[in-house]
């Protein structure tokens, strides 16, 4: 049992190093405080101990400590040396009831505190899972059900995961309940765990129902098969260099910037091609933008933007069996975007990237520094800005019949790795006044063992019900992925309005030379209600937010289109597991902006209630005319795995583009040098 002990203990040893790779107790140059600024080491530990103080003994647990959504009016009043207004925001444990507090950080006081409603803070990793691989490996049942398995339990790895509010209702979110499944981990690396892929060989038919609030175990579930149980002694699939004999090394392909760099960067404050924008870090949220604009030649700075961040992210699996039914995953929410960041190594960045520090928490809520999570950098796409060649043109003396510009885009990335996935988040900046925010995932499949090694072995046709055979005895489950953006745009002001401009077929009855034409439908909604839109391709429509207070030279409103392909939920959003993220309702809402609407799924989504967040947001049903608005769009694909996801799944891209709708006069990108 010592040798249990010590090894899980070395594990988690392990996992938290890995976790926290690259941090260190000082940041890096100065830091000029401005409403938006990612908090400071300094600002976490003094909001930290505001809450010691007004807790007083006890066990305390920092779920998350964020910068606090400034009031927006005197945020943007604000200048450049004044003293700014900043306030921390706090998601915390105090002896099992969960808290979020509001802390002053000119004063250090607490200015408002209440109790968690209708779910509970993020799962903290080492101040609440270690506890739960200790307490399950020392479990007799637990240690009983590996060994008929013939399972050594110094070889096996029992995580928490999300759960939902499958078990109790409200009960779920008082006990914090998770499932707890393992994973087989013999291997030849450290501590004889295989180098890469830990994810490789599940145990199956067994699962633990927990409670993070007490640290118990309330129920085993134990449907071992014997004989006919799916095995978990199998190759573990690496996927490193040692592991996999690499193909011919290629001649080196490299960007080079001889001449330095495009961009500035001051403090979070960077610049490039006209663009401007204020970068901040969260814990939940990872990078943030604040305050984009955009500054043409000879012009005043233009307002594009105050806030652009990733609201929520949910991983709904499609297996509706005993040990996998409740595989649903508010990632950013019920672990942390942020505060999940890894250190951007290797192929994650150019070479030239220029490599930022972030602020990260641990659940003392002790600040340390994240080295290398965020990565800027410009790159040539592979395809010019804009090219035409004039035909008629080739040959006549004087006259140059062709003309083509390269482009080049600014690139903000991090990666967030939740679990056995990696999430690429970038912020895609371009000459032509576009915006890309770009979501790309990787990583490795979640597995199910199953007996089957071909889908024409007898139990084929139903161990593949749910998903797909990617290697023998193992089936990767059919599962979506969602992202939802909150995009706070101020096109030109505060005053916008939303057009859902309709494209319409327009049957000609007395036209002697068409039959029918397609005409654009220009819609102004009005209110929240009316705005939600479900995108679908045999009605295409434009969807923009445009200013109410200036038109380009045409008459034209100023304003910026929102792009995305129309993924949509293809199960009843009643179902259980749905029923928490009901902003999939549509693929696009657009609100009054309140500070407090931040989040498209709620504040607290782990074991949350159904039906909060956006519905709630709009049930006031508010005027959208002349307004401050905010567009909430989602992006996302449905994840039918294949061979080739195996053992490491090829990056696949979503992305969500803000294009600029008259926002210009004519091209911006029309005078781009050769």
């Amino acid at each position: 049992m010592k040798l249990q002990q010590g090894f899980h203990k070395g594990i988690w040893a392990v996992g938290l190093l890995l976790l926290l790779a690259g941090c260190s107790d000082m940041p890096r140059g100065e830091i000029e405080l401005t409403p938006w600024r990612s908090l400071t080491s300094d600002e976490i530990a003094r909001a930290a101990e505001a809450v010691r103080s007004d807790a007083g003994e006890g066990v305390l647990l920092f779920n998350r400590i964020s910068l606090a959504e400034p009031n927006k009016a005197r945020a943007l009043a604000w200048s450049p040396g004044e003293t700014p207004e900043r306030s921390a925001e706090i998601a915390y444990g105090h002896n099992g009831i969960f808290y979020l507090a509001r802390v002053d950080l000119a004063t250090g006081a607490i200015t408002s505190k209440q109790p968690a409603r209708r779910g509970t803070p993020r799962m903290s990793s080492e101040g609440e899972v270690r506890p739960v691989i200790e307490t399950i490996m020392q479990d007799a049942r637990i240690l009983q059900a590996l060994s008929k398995r013939g399972a050594e339990p110094e070889n096996v790895l029992c995580l928490p995961r999300p759960l939902g509010q499958f078990y109790g209702g409200e009960d779920a979110a008082l006990k914090r309940l998770v499932k707890v499944d393992c994973t087989y981990i013999a291997g030849d690396g450290m501590l004889g765990l295989p180098s890469g892929n830990i994810w490789a060989r599940p145990i199956e038919d067994l699962s633990i129902l927990y409670s993070l609030a007490t640290g118990e175990i309330l129920q085993i579930d134990d449907t071992f098969q014997g004989d006919d149980a799916p095995p978990f002694k199998l190759p573990t699939d690496e996927f490193s260099i040692s592991a996999i004999p690499p193909r011919a090394q290629l001649a080196p392909v490299h960007i080079s910037r001889p001449n330095g760099r495009n961009f500035t960067i001051a403090d979070e404050r960077i610049a490039w091609q006209g663009w401007s924008f204020h970068l901040r870090f969260d814990a939940r949220q990872g990078t943030i933008l604040n305050n984009v604009e955009m500054t043409q030649p000879g012009a005043d700075p233009r307002r594009i933007a105050y806030e652009i961040a990733m609201s929520e992210m949910f991983v709904p699996y499609q297996d509706e069996t005993l040990h996998h039914f409740y595989k649903a995953y508010f990632d950013m929410g019920e672990l942390g975007f942020g505060l999940n960041a890894t250190p951007l190594q290797k192929a994650d960045c150019p070479r030239h990237a220029v490599m930022l520090d972030v602020v990260l928490h641990s659940p003392a809520g002790e600040p340390s520094i994240g080295e290398d999570r965020i990565c800027v950098f410009e790159h040539d796409p592979g395809i010019p800005m804009w090219r035409h060649h004039e035909a008629v043109y080739d040959g006549i003396p004087g006259l140059q019949p062709h003309e083509s510009r390269p482009a080049v885009e600014l690139v903000v990335r991090m990666v967030a790795t939740l679990g056995n996935y990696d999430y690429f988040q970038d912020y895609v900046f371009q000459q032509d006044g576009r915006l890309r925010i770009r979501l790309t995932s990787t990583g490795i499949d979640a597995v199910k063992a199953v007996r089957a090694v071909r889908i024409d072995d007898p139990s084929g046709a139903e161990d593949t019900r749910t998903g797909a055979l990617i290697a023998p005895h193992r089936i990767a489950m059919n599962h979506d992925h969602f992202f939802n953006y909150r995009i706070d745009l101020d096109i030109d002001g505060l005053e916008n309005n939303f057009h859902r401009h309709r494209l319409r077929t327009e049957t000609l009855t007395d036209n002697p030379y068409r039959m029918s034409v397609w005409r654009v439908e220009p819609n102004h909604v009005k209110t929240e209600r009316a705005a939600e839109t479900v995108l679908n391709p045999e009605t295409p429509a434009a969807l923009t937010l445009s200013s109410s207070a200036r038109q380009n030279r045409m008459g034209y409103p100023t304003g910026y289109q929102i792009m995305m392909k129309p993924v949509r939920p293809l199960v009843d959003l009643r179902d259980p597991q749905y029923s928490r993220a009901m902003f999939l309702r549509s693929n696009l809402w657009v609100t009054r902006y309140k500070p407090d609407e931040i989040y498209a799924a709620g504040a607290f989504v782990s074991n949350s209630d159904p039906g909060q967040g956006l519905p709630e947001f709009i049930a006031d049903d508010e005027s959208l005319v002349d307004a401050d608005l905010v567009a909430w769009a989602t992006m996302g694909f449905h994840h039918i795995p294949v061979a080739e996801d195996w053992p490491v799944l090829p990056a696949k891209m979503d992305q969500i583009i803000l294009k600029p709708r008259n926002f210009y006069d004519r091209s911006p990108a029309a005078d781009l040098n050769e």
